[in-house]
């Protein structure tokens, strides 16, 4: 929660106001949506998620690229209460020519961190640890690291095993990941890596006449299980389990962090976890969704009460918030349900770059393992394969690939844009016109296993 000194306004008054300040010049802005999130796919533990800030302002002055402070304000008798929500980056600019403004769209701190990751750690000394870790990829990034002190910050990290495609925001997300925290930039623009079970402080008690509308939910399961594995290799997970909880509730609820960068190996995986699970364990609340009047002073992670029509007092977090000025009536806080997950730590900066991943299936009974490289393009995949045993590498599987192309309409498909790869299996899918259209050419000949299934003309 932001500390402001008069909170109570916010319950009686809805004239909002709202500016930016560039270099001490304040400029006013207008129709104002605000996204603050933690939420992902049924989780929050190890998101890294940036606040989001659209506005229309006048088309005379300049944002493109440029930094500004975000102030919004409630109209009282006694002046305007101004709260400064923090900096924020232009990412784009849409002009309007009929209202003569411009729509901005801006994104807080986390943006900094949208850089390749570059270290100068000393990994082999065996005497970097986590914080290090996060310390180095904030100082490079340009943020202020406000959390020091957090889960596994102690742990060892004796080499980079990040992809070279990574980025500094992905540190981070691994970091929040093995900690059991969530990481939030907030209004002083610093980085904070938040355990919502640490948090005692209520910052709001909500009740029927804070909100238009509600819809209060499920009180979630409290998490009792908590696994680090590797996606793709059974029978490797490690696992602790709260057996009291789930003796009492009869049902486990689960959360699973799969191939993060820091736990690469059983005996990592093995040194993570009891603090990771010690984070996690129990964490639970009451879901809800309110349509509400904006609370710029709230921040997601913060913790609440509210009561409902029947007098229940529940306990909860804001876990997303979207504030709309000057129609703050319009604004929403709410806390969705947390579920069973399974948290995939993903390295694909972007959908057109390659993504290589290796997966070793360890088969324990006859003493072998097996590994499988997949390297995986927008439209094709290739994978490679061996198999080692105790007598060494006995078995090489060449390389095998597998060209994909989707198309609409008349169109021509080109084999040379597939890989170098010998044609094994070709297979075209669509309506029948497309037999009028395939030919032999200078560079497709027929073979003993291709032939083409048509007379050439």
């Amino acid at each position: 929660m932001i500390n402001i000194q008069n909170k109570e306004a916010y319950d009686i008054s809805t004239l909002q106001k709202d500016k930016i300040k560039i270099n001490n010049t304040e400029y006013t802005i207008t129709n104002v949506e605000y996204y603050d999130d933690t939420y992902d796919e049924g989780n929050i533990f190890g998101t890294a998620i940036s606040r989001c800030l659209e506005f229309e302002i006048e088309n005379i002055i300049d944002l493109e690229g440029k930094e500004f402070e975000y102030f919004t304000g409630l109209k009282t008798e006694n002046g305007i209460n101004w709260i400064s929500l923090g900096n924020f980056i232009t990412q784009s600019i849409e002009p309007n020519d009929k209202t003569e403004s411009n729509k901005v769209f801006a994104i807080d701190y986390m943006l900094k961190s949208n850089i390749p990751y570059e270290s100068n750690l000393d990994y082999k000394s065996g005497k970097i640890t986590m914080l290090q870790v996060l310390e180095e990829v904030c100082s490079k990034s340009g943020i202020v690291l406000a959390t020091k002190d957090f889960p596994n910050k102690n742990f060892i990290v004796d080499s980079n095993q990040f992809e070279t495609e990574a980025i500094n925001k992905q540190v981070i997300i691994a970091v929040a990941q093995m900690s059991g925290t969530i990481a939030k930039i907030k209004n002083d623009n610093k980085l904070y890596l938040i355990n919502p079970n640490k948090i005692t402080t209520i910052s709001k008690i909500f009740t029927l006449n804070n909100y238009e509308e509600a819809e209060i939910k499920r009180q979630t399961h409290p998490i009792n299980v908590v696994s680090i594995g590797m996606q793709d290799v059974e029978g490797e997970n490690i696992t602790l389990k709260d057996d009291t909880s789930i003796e009492i509730l009869g049902e486990e609820n689960t959360i699973v962090f799969n191939d993060n960068p820091f736990a690469y190996t059983q005996q990592k995986r093995e040194q993570l976890i009891t603090a990771l699970f010690n984070a996690i364990k129990g964490f639970e609340y009451k879901a809800f969704s309110f349509k509400c009047q904006g609370l710029p002073y709230l921040e997601t992670l913060d913790k609440i009460q509210f009561r409902d029509k029947a007098n229940n007092l529940y306990d909860s977090y804001i876990l997303r918030f979207n504030y709309k000025s000057p129609n703050g009536l319009d604004s929403i806080i709410e806390a969705p349900s947390t579920i069973k997950a399974t948290v995939e730590y993903q390295n694909v900066p972007n959908a057109l770059e390659i993504a290589k991943h290796t997966e070793y299936l360890v088969d324990k009974a006859n003493q072998k393992i097996i590994e499988i490289v997949k390297e995986t393009t927008e439209n094709s995949e290739r994978i490679a394969q061996q198999q080692i045993t105790l007598n060494g590498i006995t078995q090489t599987v060449g390389n095998m690939g597998e060209y994909k192309r989707k198309v609409e309409g008349i169109t021509q498909i080109h084999i040379t844009e597939a890989e170098n790869l010998d044609i094994l299996h070709l297979e075209i899918d669509g309506n029948k016109t497309y037999e009028n259209y395939l030919y032999p050419c200078e560079d497709l000949y027929p073979c003993e296993d291709l032939y083409p299934n048509m007379e050439v003309l």
